[in-house]
Protein backbone atom coordinates (compact mmCIF):
# COMPACT_ATOMS: atom_id res chain seq x y z
CA UNK A 1 0.00 0.00 0.00
CA UNK A 2 1.15 3.56 -0.43
CA UNK A 3 0.79 6.35 1.98
CA UNK A 4 3.31 9.04 -0.11
CA UNK A 5 1.00 11.42 -1.20
CA UNK A 6 1.03 13.58 1.72
CA UNK A 7 4.00 13.62 4.32
CA UNK A 8 3.90 14.16 8.03
CA UNK A 9 5.43 17.59 7.46
CA UNK A 10 2.60 18.59 5.37
CA UNK A 11 0.02 17.36 7.74
CA UNK A 12 1.80 19.45 10.69
CA UNK A 13 0.78 22.45 7.93
CA UNK A 14 -2.47 21.36 7.28
CA UNK A 15 -3.64 20.74 10.87
CA UNK A 16 -1.50 22.98 12.95
CA UNK A 17 -2.22 21.97 16.58
CA UNK A 18 -2.36 18.48 16.15
CA UNK A 19 0.11 15.81 16.09
CA UNK A 20 0.90 15.19 12.96
CA UNK A 21 1.12 11.65 13.43
CA UNK A 22 -2.14 11.37 14.47
CA UNK A 23 -3.53 13.63 11.74
CA UNK A 24 -2.06 11.72 8.97
CA UNK A 25 -4.32 8.21 10.09
CA UNK A 26 -7.25 10.15 9.91
CA UNK A 27 -9.25 12.89 11.55
CA UNK A 28 -7.14 13.52 14.85
CA UNK A 29 -9.86 13.95 17.28
CA UNK A 30 -11.09 10.72 16.54
CA UNK A 31 -7.79 9.06 17.23
CA UNK A 32 -8.63 7.73 20.23
CA UNK A 33 -12.29 6.37 19.61
CA UNK A 34 -11.14 5.09 16.40
CA UNK A 35 -8.85 3.16 18.07
CA UNK A 36 -10.78 2.18 20.78
CA UNK A 37 -13.74 1.22 18.02
CA UNK A 38 -11.63 -1.35 16.14
CA UNK A 39 -9.91 -2.90 19.42
CA UNK A 40 -13.43 -3.35 20.72
CA UNK A 41 -14.83 -4.82 17.58
CA UNK A 42 -11.77 -7.60 17.01
CA UNK A 43 -12.60 -8.33 21.30
CA UNK A 44 -16.35 -9.03 19.97
CA UNK A 45 -15.35 -11.14 17.44
CA UNK A 46 -12.85 -13.19 19.41
CA UNK A 47 -9.51 -11.73 19.68
CA UNK A 48 -7.70 -13.22 22.66
CA UNK A 49 -4.30 -13.02 23.95
CA UNK A 50 -3.27 -15.49 22.07
CA UNK A 51 -4.35 -14.50 18.87
CA UNK A 52 -2.11 -13.23 16.38
CA UNK A 53 -3.63 -9.79 14.76
CA UNK A 54 -2.31 -8.62 11.87
CA UNK A 55 -2.86 -4.91 11.98
CA UNK A 56 -2.60 -3.87 7.66
CA UNK A 57 -1.95 -0.55 8.06
CA UNK A 58 -1.17 0.28 11.41
CA UNK A 59 -0.26 3.75 11.15
CA UNK A 60 0.88 5.60 14.29
CA UNK A 61 -0.43 2.43 16.71
CA UNK A 62 -3.63 4.17 16.92
CA UNK A 63 -5.60 -0.14 17.18
CA UNK A 64 -1.57 -0.78 18.57
CA UNK A 65 -1.62 1.15 21.43
CA UNK A 66 -4.15 -1.01 22.77
CA UNK A 67 -3.52 -4.17 21.19
CA UNK A 68 -0.06 -4.62 21.63
CA UNK A 69 -0.40 -4.42 25.93
CA UNK A 70 -3.39 -6.86 25.35
CA UNK A 71 -1.89 -9.56 23.11
CA UNK A 72 0.76 -12.04 24.73
CA UNK A 73 4.74 -11.11 23.01
CA UNK A 74 5.11 -11.97 19.57
CA UNK A 75 1.36 -12.01 18.91
CA UNK A 76 0.87 -8.23 16.99
CA UNK A 77 1.91 -7.66 13.57
CA UNK A 78 1.77 -4.46 11.79
CA UNK A 79 2.33 -3.42 7.84
CA UNK A 80 2.99 0.29 7.73
CA UNK A 81 4.67 1.67 4.40
CA UNK A 82 5.90 5.03 6.58
CA UNK A 83 7.89 3.30 9.54
CA UNK A 84 8.20 7.06 10.93
CA UNK A 85 4.45 6.83 11.62
CA UNK A 86 5.68 3.35 13.92
CA UNK A 87 8.21 5.01 15.68
CA UNK A 88 6.30 7.88 16.28
CA UNK A 89 3.39 5.49 17.94
CA UNK A 90 6.07 4.36 20.27
CA UNK A 91 7.65 7.67 21.03
CA UNK A 92 4.29 9.27 21.37
CA UNK A 93 1.94 6.85 22.56
CA UNK A 94 3.12 3.50 23.53
CA UNK A 95 6.63 3.88 24.99
CA UNK A 96 9.54 1.55 24.31
CA UNK A 97 9.47 -0.49 27.49
CA UNK A 98 6.11 -1.86 26.31
CA UNK A 99 7.82 -2.62 22.82
CA UNK A 100 10.79 -4.79 24.69
CA UNK A 101 8.58 -6.33 26.45
CA UNK A 102 5.66 -7.21 23.80
CA UNK A 103 8.04 -7.56 20.65
CA UNK A 104 5.75 -6.20 18.06
CA UNK A 105 6.96 -6.52 14.70
CA UNK A 106 6.38 -4.57 11.59
CA UNK A 107 7.23 -4.40 7.80
CA UNK A 108 6.89 -1.51 5.68
CA UNK A 109 6.50 -2.97 2.13
CA UNK A 110 4.20 -1.35 -0.29
CA UNK A 111 2.84 -4.19 -1.74
CA UNK A 112 -0.06 -5.20 0.15
CA UNK A 113 2.09 -8.24 1.08
CA UNK A 114 1.75 -10.02 4.47
CA UNK A 115 4.23 -13.09 3.88
CA UNK A 116 7.30 -11.29 4.73
CA UNK A 117 6.93 -12.25 8.86
CA UNK A 118 6.55 -16.16 7.96
CA UNK A 119 3.52 -16.28 10.27
CA UNK A 120 -0.41 -16.88 9.20
CA UNK A 121 -2.80 -14.84 11.23
CA UNK A 122 -6.05 -15.74 13.69
CA UNK A 123 -7.23 -11.84 12.86
CA UNK A 124 -6.67 -9.52 10.02
CA UNK A 125 -7.68 -6.42 10.24
CA UNK A 126 -7.69 -3.50 7.87
CA UNK A 127 -9.24 -0.04 8.56
CA UNK A 128 -9.65 2.63 6.33
CA UNK A 129 -7.09 1.06 3.75
CA UNK A 130 -8.94 -0.14 0.89
CA UNK A 131 -11.38 2.57 1.07
CA UNK A 132 -8.65 4.66 -0.84
CA UNK A 133 -8.37 2.01 -3.28
CA UNK A 134 -9.65 0.46 -6.36
CA UNK A 135 -10.87 -2.97 -6.99
CA UNK A 136 -8.03 -4.23 -8.34
CA UNK A 137 -5.81 -3.19 -5.08
CA UNK A 138 -8.49 -4.48 -3.45
CA UNK A 139 -8.63 -8.04 -4.74
CA UNK A 140 -4.77 -8.01 -4.35
CA UNK A 141 -4.78 -7.02 -1.04
CA UNK A 142 -7.92 -10.15 -0.18
CA UNK A 143 -5.38 -12.48 -1.96
CA UNK A 144 -2.06 -12.03 0.57
CA UNK A 145 -5.05 -11.99 3.41
CA UNK A 146 -6.63 -15.13 1.91
CA UNK A 147 -2.80 -16.91 1.91
CA UNK A 148 -1.99 -15.53 4.77
CA UNK A 149 -5.10 -16.40 6.86
CA UNK A 150 -4.36 -19.17 9.26
CA UNK A 151 -7.37 -21.88 9.68
CA UNK A 152 -10.74 -20.78 11.38
CA UNK A 153 -9.26 -16.82 11.00
CA UNK A 154 -11.37 -14.11 10.25
CA UNK A 155 -10.34 -10.93 8.30
CA UNK A 156 -11.80 -7.46 9.43
CA UNK A 157 -12.06 -4.79 6.77
CA UNK A 158 -14.40 -1.46 5.75
CA UNK A 159 -14.35 0.28 2.47
CA UNK A 160 -16.73 3.12 1.60
CA UNK A 161 -20.10 2.09 -0.15
CA UNK A 162 -21.84 3.76 -3.31
CA UNK A 163 -21.66 3.38 -6.61
CA UNK A 164 -18.17 3.25 -8.24
CA UNK A 165 -17.25 5.81 -10.72
CA UNK A 166 -16.05 5.37 -14.38
CA UNK A 167 -12.24 4.30 -13.82
CA UNK A 168 -12.42 3.08 -10.11
CA UNK A 169 -11.39 0.10 -10.64
CA UNK A 170 -7.29 0.87 -11.59
CA UNK A 171 -6.89 3.24 -8.76
CA UNK A 172 -3.81 2.45 -7.01
CA UNK A 173 -4.00 4.98 -4.02
CA UNK A 174 -6.47 7.84 -3.98
CA UNK A 175 -5.72 9.27 -0.31
CA UNK A 176 -7.67 11.41 1.19
CA UNK A 177 -10.10 10.63 -1.52
CA UNK A 178 -12.50 7.79 -1.21
CA UNK A 179 -13.43 4.92 -3.79
CA UNK A 180 -16.54 3.02 -3.03
CA UNK A 181 -17.62 -0.06 -3.45
CA UNK A 182 -20.99 -2.32 -4.03
CA UNK A 183 -21.77 -4.58 -0.82
CA UNK A 184 -21.82 -7.01 -4.00
CA UNK A 185 -18.87 -5.90 -5.66
CA UNK A 186 -16.93 -6.53 -2.01
CA UNK A 187 -18.15 -10.23 -1.44
CA UNK A 188 -17.50 -11.00 -5.15
CA UNK A 189 -14.08 -9.87 -4.89
CA UNK A 190 -13.47 -11.81 -1.57
CA UNK A 191 -15.01 -15.04 -3.23
CA UNK A 192 -12.32 -14.82 -6.61
CA UNK A 193 -10.12 -15.66 -3.82
CA UNK A 194 -11.44 -17.78 -1.69
CA UNK A 195 -12.78 -15.69 1.42
CA UNK A 196 -16.45 -15.73 2.22
CA UNK A 197 -17.51 -12.51 3.46
CA UNK A 198 -20.37 -10.79 5.23
CA UNK A 199 -21.50 -7.55 5.81
CA UNK A 200 -20.89 -6.45 9.61
CA UNK A 201 -23.36 -3.42 11.63
CA UNK A 202 -19.91 -2.44 13.64
CA UNK A 203 -20.86 1.23 13.36
CA UNK A 204 -18.43 3.78 11.86
CA UNK A 205 -18.36 7.60 11.46
CA UNK A 206 -18.59 6.70 7.32
CA UNK A 207 -17.18 3.21 6.22
CA UNK A 208 -19.10 -0.16 6.16
CA UNK A 209 -17.44 -3.26 7.67
CA UNK A 210 -17.56 -6.48 6.19
CA UNK A 211 -16.08 -9.99 7.68
CA UNK A 212 -14.26 -12.27 6.03
CA UNK A 213 -12.92 -16.17 6.70
CA UNK A 214 -12.14 -19.43 4.09
CA UNK A 215 -14.84 -21.18 5.08
CA UNK A 216 -18.36 -19.35 6.12
CA UNK A 217 -18.45 -21.96 9.47
CA UNK A 218 -15.80 -19.60 10.49
CA UNK A 219 -18.04 -16.19 9.93
CA UNK A 220 -19.44 -14.28 12.57
CA UNK A 221 -23.51 -16.22 12.83
CA UNK A 222 -26.24 -13.52 11.73
CA UNK A 223 -27.84 -13.34 15.22
CA UNK A 224 -24.05 -12.60 15.96
CA UNK A 225 -23.60 -9.81 13.33
CA UNK A 226 -26.96 -8.60 14.83
CA UNK A 227 -25.65 -8.10 18.11
CA UNK A 228 -22.52 -5.71 16.92
CA UNK A 229 -25.58 -3.43 15.69
CA UNK A 230 -24.96 -1.05 18.60
CA UNK A 231 -25.45 2.70 18.93
CA UNK A 232 -22.39 4.49 17.44
CA UNK A 233 -20.20 6.47 19.68
CA UNK A 234 -19.70 10.24 19.89
CA UNK A 235 -16.79 9.92 17.19
CA UNK A 236 -15.53 13.70 17.54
Amino acid sequence: MRRDRFSLEDMAREMPGHAPHRAYVGQPQRYDVMGASQFALLFLLGLREHHRLLDFGCGSLRLGRLAIPYLAADRYFGIEPVSELVELGFSEELGQDLRALKRPRFDSNRDYRIDGFGERFDFIIAQSVFSHTGAAVLQRGLDAFSQGLAPGGLVALNVLLGEPAPGAETVEWAYPACVPYRPDQVIDLASEVGLVARACPWPHPGLSWFVMAHDEDDLPTIAMLGALRVSPPAWD
